[in-house]
């Protein structure tokens, strides 16, 4: 638990991140050196993100805990996922997974419009109200299944998927344009995660790596059409 780790944290006398200055600088010391990426998390306050009770921890590398014992992402870990996309300012984006919005507001500022989908409501409508406290506009929200993928006829130039799979949903390689690229956690039968990047090279074909271990909360998988 990441409570027990922040313990651990301050006996040995490190010191906390108290602000988005200390958490880019870590991130920068982890290897994130995309200025758009990092500028856009700096616009971010992400202890808007969390619960009173973790907000002390807002500014650390760290995931956290939110409502609906769903979590909100560890910043290193959106900041790669993010950089594995290549983002442009034209780029429409689909994010499966908006939790509170901490990542979707990120990615609001690197693309031209951001479509996220929550499966639930209390979720659904605690992000709309951060997003709205920032001011953004260009992201549209939508209360489902995000492995059904968006439900309507758009292609997405990137899909960022922020829980795992036992398998990359086919609704979503659907929603992907050409050339577009997917980034999605995929859980194995041993029950480790890895991070999978998607790149889809013409109708029906796609090229796969295999990234990084991670952990993610489950993709919720009732009712998709595979």
């Amino acid at each position: 638990m990441f409570f027990s780790r922040q313990k651990n944290r301050k006996k040995e006398g490190i010191f906390l991140n108290k602000n988005n200055n200390d958490l880019i600088k870590e991130l920068k010391e982890k290897g994130i050196d995309n200025k758009s990426i990092l500028d856009a998390i700096s616009k971010v306050p992400r202890e808007l993100f969390v619960n009173e009770v973790s907000s002390q921890y807002a500014y650390e590398n760290i995931a956290l805990p939110v409502e609906c014992k769903q979590t909100i992402s560890q910043p290193y870990v959106v900041a790669y996922m993010i950089d594995c996309l290549k983002l442009k300012k034209t780029d429409k984006i689909l994010e499966v997974g908006t939790g509170t919005g901490y990542q979707t507001a990120i990615i609001s500022y690197l693309c031209q419009k951001i479509y996220t989908i929550e499966i639930f409501d209390k979720l659904f409508n605690q992000a709309k109200i951060n997003i709205g406290k920032l001011g953004i506009k260009n992201v549209i929200h939508k209360l489902g299944n995000g492995a059904n993928g968006w439900g309507e006829k758009i292609l997405f130039d990137a899909i960022i998927v922020s829980a795992a799979s036992e398998k990359i949903p086919l609704k979503l390689l659907q929603n992907l344009k050409n050339n577009g690229k997917l980034i999605i956690p995929i859980k194995y039968s041993s029950g480790n995660q890895k991070l999978k990047l998607v790149k889809k090279t013409s109708e029906n074909s796609f090229n796969q790596k295999e990234l990084f271990d991670v952990k993610f909360v489950p993709l919720l998988n009732e009712n998709i059409e595979h």
